[in-house]
């Protein structure tokens, strides 16, 4: 046998390996479709083999099937990523560092898009948000080295490092001008903490992410506040944080009960509550939302406008038919599986802005025989609704097209505007009745 066919044969093996681990579930899937995983694994042999033969220019095996592995990540989801043999050695040493603390990070929550590295938020009180790095910046160089066919693990471990050090990104963004030069300082640093402010008559609390003690300055805020006063709550911009950290934010305005659910085929389920005695707040809420607005901050937003449905008891269960909790893709497109006592006030809770990023998920690394890993999205956030908040994200109730605001002087906030306007109209409208 040649050595190429032993490659093609070995190549082979390999995608289905990997097949496998990735989606378990899929012999069972094709085979109800009245066609087998063979099929498909057959014509990418033929394909390899037809590029190997005929592609313009000698190519070597292991590149073509990095890149396969890679693009099956991909088609998962931003977050999920193949890691090669050769790469491992700067992986785990970068996880170590993580672990250790060792180094710092400069406060850019990234994902990929067509292929690219995009900012999904620059957390408020870093290196990056103070140099300027913004919501949905292209990173096109970092450093000086194109940053295209980099994996994200390998962009944040570039991005972090001592205290001190410099980097320098080149980012595409929307506006004039459309190519930005962003120099960045590493420093030690801690995320803003939760603030508010009156803007136009109003009150509006800023809650910039979800790491610990941002639920309890958050209750500080809220204390000495009337009760009954609507609110506008900004978490645009918020990627960081965990989701135990949103739940007892999120408990401050709602009655006891369940706020949404972790899942997965291979991980305990999670579900996390509002306790009873948390809330202290019982009005009208806006909250804004944004490209930025990721992770545990899409698990808050979801619970704010999911859980207002509920009277203080009997407080809803959360439930989920069961083609949802086979397929999460028909858990977006499902109705709501919330059941709702009778007589259950609705306290008008409106998600103002853009989508949200698609970021409810927890991964893990799984090592493969290879001596490469895959970094796995193993669970996801679903909501009281039973919808999943990965990939697709949260649609606001009132989507706005803000432009771009004038840098300079901070005006054209136009999903802010339209906030404090809904406020506004819903204050009326009560006082009307």
């Amino acid at each position: 046998m040649s050595k190429s066919r032993i490659l093609a044969l070995v190549a082979s093996a390999s995608l289905l390996l990997t097949l496998f681990v990735v989606l378990p579930g899929m012999g069972a899937d094709e085979k109800e479709k009245g066609d087998t995983l063979y099929r498909p694994l057959g014509l990418f042999t033929e394909v390899l083999g037809l590029v190997r033969s005929n592609y313009v220019e000698p190519v070597e095996l292991k590149p073509l099937l990095a890149g396969a592995f890679s693009g099956m990540t991909e088609a998962l989801d931003s977050f999920s990523e193949y890691v090669p043999p050769e790469k491992m050695a700067a992986f785990t040493a970068w996880e170590a560092s993580k672990e250790k603390k060792d180094v710092v990070d400069t406060g850019i929550v990234l994902a990929r898009r067509f292929g690219f590295p995009v900012v999904v938020a620059a957390t408020e009180g870093s290196p990056a948000a103070a140099a300027g790095v913004k919501s949905d910046d292209v990173i096109e160089k970092l450093d000086g080295q194109l940053t295209r066919n980099l994996a994200l693990w390998e962009l944040d471990s570039m991005l972090s490092g001592k205290p001190g050090g410099r980097l320098r990104l080149e980012v595409v963004r929307e506006g004039k001008p459309r190519h930005r030069t962003i120099d960045i300082v590493r420093a030690s640093w801690t995320p803003s903490p939760p603030s508010a402010q009156r803007i136009d008559g109003e009150t509006v609390v800023r809650i910039p992410s979800f790491t610990a003690g941002a639920a309890a300055a958050l209750r500080k805020i809220l204390e000495p506040l009337d009760k009954t006063h609507a609110l506008v709550l900004d978490v645009r911009n918020n990627a960081t944080g965990t989701y135990e950290e949103a739940a007892r934010a999120a408990a401050l305005f709602v009655a006891p009960g369940p706020l949404g659910e972790l899942t997965g085929r291979r991980i305990e389920s999670k579900t996390f509550r509002a306790e009873p005695g948390e809330r202290i707040h019982e009005s009208r809420l806006v909250v804004l939302v944004d490209s930025g607005t990721a992770g545990a901050a899409e698990l808050f937003a979801s619970a704010l406008r999911d859980a207002t449905f509920r009277s203080p008891a009997p407080a809803p269960k959360l439930v989920r038919d069961e083609k949802a909790k086979k397929d999460d893709d028909a858990a977006d497109d499902a109705d709501p599986g919330l059941e709702t006592a009778k007589g259950a006030e609705k306290l008008p809770v409106r998600l103002v802005g853009e989508t949200t990023v698609g970021m409810g998920f927890t991964a893990q690394v799984v090592k493969l025989s290879s001596g490469g890993s895959l970094k796995l999205s193993v669970g996801k956030i679903h909501t009281l609704a039973g919808k999943a908040l990965c990939p697709r994200g949260i649609q606001p109730d009132d989507r706005v097209f803000h432009g771009v605001p004038d840098e300079a002087t901070g005006k054209g906030d136009l999903i802010l505007k339209r906030g404090l306007t809904i406020l506004g109209e819903t204050a009326k409208l009560k006082a009307a009745a």
